[in-house]
């Protein structure tokens, strides 16, 4: 094998497309939730700017994010698994934006808890394109 036929690294970056975003999202928030399973008690919740920080983002970028979370709860919403974007909160409040997306009867409370107890390892990264798709029916 040569090495021009291996796909160049691709990194993250501020100024990515909002379903690029999502993907990154989506890896900060399940490392989040799977990491902390270790601690059976513990609630597992982030800030929007603990979050942007996370991605590597000035903490002032958390306000930004609410269309890449969207998609993500939309994603989950659609594949009937717990909504993770119901663990990012408002750092006052400890209570997730006006537009947190839940599946359908489910509370933001509701869905933080399934949020912790879901394998999110069981199931494979979505895409780019699979959160592509989401933000254009969204839109």
């Amino acid at each position: 094998m040569t090495s021009q036929n291996i796909v160049q690294l691709k990194k993250f970056g501020a100024g990515d497309r909002v379903h690029v975003q999502a993907q990154q999202v989506w890896i900060a928030l399940i490392s989040l939730v799977m990491m902390n399973r270790t601690i059976p008690s513990k609630s597992v919740s982030i800030s929007y700017g603990e979050l942007a920080q996370l991605m590597g983002r000035d903490p002032r970028a958390g306000r930004t994010l609410n269309h890449a979370l969207g998609i993500v709860g939309w994603y989950c919403a659609h594949n009937k698994i717990p909504t993770l974007n119901s663990i990012v909160v408002n750092q006052e409040t400890g209570v997730p934006g006006d537009h947190v997306v839940t599946r359908k009867g489910k509370s933001y409370r509701d869905e933080q808890k399934a949020v912790t107890k879901f394998d999110w390892f069981s199931i494979r990264v979505p895409t780019t394109g699979a959160f592509r798709k989401v933000w254009e029916e969204l839109m």
